[in-house]
């Protein structure tokens, strides 16, 4: 079996990446790897990156020109072969909106999952990784502070959230694309964890599934990957945005908000987001209509 996992960035992607490899490896399921076969992989797993072994990390970015696997900012190149390159990364991970040539992209996988997180959470997030000792390095930010990113970034990242997360469950169907939500991850593990594992036809044990949830649990992935993990926490936005800034986002991400289930305001509590029960299609067109994609990215 290969999985690709499908994201927005600082949506708790090694969260899943790594609840994903635990499982197979517990199930007994082989995992390899495209880019540690390289021979620039000697090379890059000697530098400082943003968590363990992200070198030998099979990372895919995929556009309408074509597919390339990446290292962070160190190494890109074309896929020569999808086909052989599907065969030996078992499980990929990739940070690209949809385009044209996700679809066929995507059929090479026996298994595609997407993680969703809070708009304005991951806007937070995004803000303050902006400025990590990694990403100064090997992204630069423009900007001289997180509250100067925010301010300038956070409409685009609202706006960013609503084009990734809004096609792909437009075309969830197609893709065979499963959906797990950081929130239910945090606040009701077993439930969202059963639910993945049914998706991916692994079977294990009430005590595995124990074990693997204490293995990921954030305080034990933190201790390993500082750098990379802070705090995993859900609703920081109720206390670290303006009145302004949630209204802005109500605005601006709060009809995708809504079919996903996300609470709009403070005052609707810990409400946990879910899978809608029917795809709202119609919809979700006429959300994706109104952006302007091409000046997100």
């Amino acid at each position: 079996m290969n999985i690709l996992q499908v994201s927005a960035p600082k949506s708790g992607s090694f969260w899943l990446n790594t609840i994903l490899k635990k499982s197979l490896e517990q199930a007994g399921e082989e995992i390899t790897y495209y880019t540690k076969t390289r021979p620039e992989y000697a090379t890059l797993k000697q530098e400082k990156l943003s968590f363990k072994d992200q070198a030998g990390t099979d990372m895919l970015d995929i556009d309408d020109n074509g597919v390339a696997f990446r290292v962070s900012s160190l190494l890109k190149e074309p896929v020569p072969n999808m086909q052989d390159y599907s065969q030996e990364a078992s499980l990929a991970w990739t940070h690209s909106t949809w385009c044209q040539k996700t679809a066929e992209v995507f059929a090479f996988f026996d298994r595609k999952v997407c993680i969703v997180r809070d708009p304005r959470d991951t806007a937070l997030s995004a803000a303050k990784f902006a400025f990590t000792p990694y990403m100064q390095k090997h992204y630069p930010s423009p900007y001289n502070s997180v509250e100067e990113f925010f301010s300038a970034e956070y409409d685009r990242l609202l706006e960013q959230w609503v084009w990734f997360y809004g096609n792909y469950l437009l075309h969830s169907g197609e893709l065979d694309l499963h959906f797990v939500f950081y929130e239910n991850l945090l606040k009701s593990f077993p439930k969202e964890y059963e639910s993945l594992l049914k998706y991916l036809n692994l079977d294990l044990s009430e005590e595995e599934k124990k074990t693997i949830a204490s293995e990921v649990s954030f305080s034990s992935m933190k201790e390993e990957n500082p750098r990379h993990l802070h705090k995993g926490k859900s609703h920081k936005w109720v206390d670290g945005l303006s009145i302004d800034q949630i209204e802005r986002a109500a605005i601006k991400a709060g009809p995708l908000m809504h079919i996903f289930g996300y609470p709009i305001s403070p005052g609707e509590g810990d409400k946990l987001p879910a899978m809608p029960r029917d795809i709202p299609k119609q919809e979700l067109e006429e959300i994706l209509s109104k952006i302007d994609w091409k000046t997100l990215y």
